[in-house]
């Protein structure tokens, strides 16, 4: 491993051991089986949440990891800050390191905020005077000034990730490992948060970044790492690896997807969205069109039709609603069994999940 590198694995595995205990009706039962059964054990799996993973980050770089839930992102953070260590391989780290992994990960619930700015600081090696220097900054921030001298176990989530991100984000570190954790504060922290990453980005340091806001790592980061079930399968740079995941968004999300069949409809058929190739999808990357794709069958001629897309939210609340236009631009007419498209370029919605009426 060379110097070079401000993050250098090779061979990373992680294991768990998930006992499967056999299951009893009765507390009697479970009590009656042990005494019948005292040298028993249960039945152990291994599961390699990370597996064989080796990667080199340069100084300065800004790493996005990406992954489905459970794909290994948040243990490789874990292994990388030294909460956890690795059941195989290595991981070499050049420089001070900052780790925003947790909720409080690195705070002692019995100090208060401003004892464990100061603590956090000499963690880091830095110098009290340099710790003072940055104070005023980070409680800015933070803003729990009120509650500065009160111990954090009493902070609510969101003022405990609010001066934890502002230490980790203020102090001088050469690593910075950020977690999903933003997501605890309200919408107003979290985009003075990513303000504050894009500074910290553009400040020379190193920095991973797990988040499942691909807008925000699409804008952050310039690499990216793609995980699925706990093996790095790509490493470049963060268009190819945001394309990976959505490939496997896809994968995993659709299968075999088919148009749907619209009930109850005297003109309309089936309706369905598809990708740039044409094929059935129900995932649309951030930054690409929305295609609808429309069947529907006229027995008489009409002219100037209309059609009409709404798109709701996961809370049933419309959020969109396209048309095709009413002027010479529009759709002259339909006759007999049609096919409609309705392409929208640039798609005004944040991630998340949304239902299609027509």
């Amino acid at each position: 491993m060379s110097s070079e590198f401000a993050i250098s694995a090779r061979g990373i595995g992680k294991s768990y051991h998930i006992a499967h205990k056999k299951q009893h009706g009765t507390m009697a039962e479970a009590l009656l089986h042990r005494l019948r059964n005292p040298f028993e054990r249960a039945n152990t799996e291994e599961m390699w949440a990370l597996k064989d993973v080796s990667f080199d980050v340069p100084h300065g770089e800004i790493v996005g990891l990406l992954g489905r839930n459970g794909a290994g992102k948040s243990t490789l953070l874990k292994i990388l800050s030294r909460i956890t260590e690795p059941t195989a391989g290595e991981a070499r780290l050049s420089g001070r390191v900052g780790s925003l992994i947790e909720v409080g990960t690195g705070f002692q619930p019995e100090l208060t905020g401003r004892e464990n700015i100061f603590l956090n600081g000499a963690i880091l090696g830095m110098r009290r005077r340099e710790i003072a220097k940055r104070f005023d900054e980070i409680v800015d921030f933070s803003g729990v000034e009120k509650f500065l001298d009160t111990p954090v176990k009493h902070y609510s989530s969101g003022m405990y990730v609010r001066l934890a991100f502002a230490v980790a984000a203020h102090l001088d570190t050469d690593i910075l490992l950020v977690d999903e954790v933003l997501s605890v504060g309200d919408a107003e922290f979290q985009k003075k948060s990513l303000g504050k990453m894009d500074d910290v980005a553009n400040s020379g340091r190193t920095v991973i970044f797990v988040s499942h806001n691909v807008a925000a790592i699409e804008t952050l980061c310039r690499q990216g790492l793609f995980f699925r079930g706990g093996q790095l399968l790509y490493s470049g740079p963060i268009a190819d690896a945001l394309a990976e995941y959505h490939k496997s968004l896809k994968y995993f999300s659709t299968g075999a997807v088919q148009p749907v069949a619209i009930k109850n409809c005297k003109y309309l058929r089936t309706m369905d969205v598809v990708d740039d190739t044409g094929e059935s999808t129900r995932v649309i990357p951030l930054g690409t069109p929305l295609r609808i794709r429309i069947r529907a069958e006229f027995p008489d001629q009409i002219d100037h039709p209309i059609f009409i897309a709404h798109v709701d939210n996961s809370s049933g609340q419309q959020v969109l609603s396209v048309a095709s236009p009413k002027t010479e631009r529009g759709i002259p007419g339909v006759f007999g069994t049609s096919d409609i498209s309705c392409i929208i370029e640039h798609l005004p919605l944040p991630p998340g999940e949304y239902f299609l009426r027509l």
